[in-house]
């Protein structure tokens, strides 16, 4: 489970070679995602293998071309990273700790079919290029990103489709017809994993237990018996409620010198 819910997560962002100008380096020791665009989410470096012998010249030659061409990016630190320590280099090596995620996981067998959405909002799959721009609205509120990532988002989701089954399925939030919540559902790893994000404002509602239900039927209905996601601490109450149970974590660091102000 560990495997997969860490997998998932790779897999999607390994997804992004299809963006136009993005570059993806997957290899034995390190996966390496750079689109370019400005924000740490699309920039990352995943399950690294860094020798202990000088952890501190390799740490900067992964580094090396984000911080000379000022690419926010992100260091994710999971269960395959080596070494364990990693988290520890990379603050000594002028990173700074952003966050942790829970990797969390649910039996879709045992998923609750009994749960309404709030009868304020409304949700529907994003189907056409229309619908798509106003999803990217809520998705760009909920992870504070500028137009210019969003741009290069819209030529990403564009190329993956919309067809019967498309490589990512989005799913659009509206609350009183305002767009306000995203999901996407992506299958890799033989799991179902979903992301989902809420406008700020209009977190603690239900919304975002009810845009995680969606799509988690939908991956039932398609013979996936696993859902997975990754959680921050303060999204863990919902999660909880519907079944997911944590696995793993997931820890998070940002280079100080292209860490976003405020």
């Amino acid at each position: 489970m560990v495997v997969a819910i860490e997998s998932n997560l790779c897999e999607f962002y390994g997804s992004y070679a299809r963006m136009p100008g993005a570059k993806v380096d997957s290899g034995p020791d390190m996966l390496r995602v750079k689109t370019g665009l400005p924000h740490e989410l699309l920039n990352g470096i995943f399950r690294a293998h860094i020798p202990e012998d000088d952890p501190q010249a390799a740490i900067d030659a992964v580094l090396s071309d984000f911080l000379a061409e000022r690419i926010p990016m992100m260091w994710w630190v999971g269960p395959s990273t080596e070494p364990r320590n990693l988290g520890t280099y990379l603050e000594n090596c002028g990173l700074d700790h952003a966050g942790e995620l829970s990797g969390m996981a649910i039996d879709l067998d045992a998923l609750l079919s009994h749960l309404s959405p709030p009868p304020e909002l409304s949700i529907e799959p994003v189907r056409d290029e229309d619908t798509l721009r106003v999803w990217l609205t809520a998705f760009a509120a909920g992870y504070e990103m500028p137009d210019a990532a969003i741009r290069g988002l819209f030529d990403y989701f564009r190329s993956v489709g919309f067809g019967p089954n498309p490589l990512v399925r989005n799913y659009l939030g509206r609350w009183k017809g305002e767009p306000v919540a995203s999901s996407s559902l992506f299958f890799g790893a033989g799991v179902a994993g979903v992301y989902v994000t809420v406008v700020p404002e209009f977190r603690k509602q239900g919304i975002g237990a009810a845009m995680t239900l969606v799509p988690l039927r939908v991956a039932k209905a398609a013979g996936y018996r696993v859902g997975i996601t990754h959680v921050p601490d303060y999204r863990l109450g919902f999660h909880r409620k519907l079944g997911f149970k944590p696995y793993c974590t997931l820890s998070t660091y940002i280079p100080k010198t292209l860490a976003r102000s405020g």
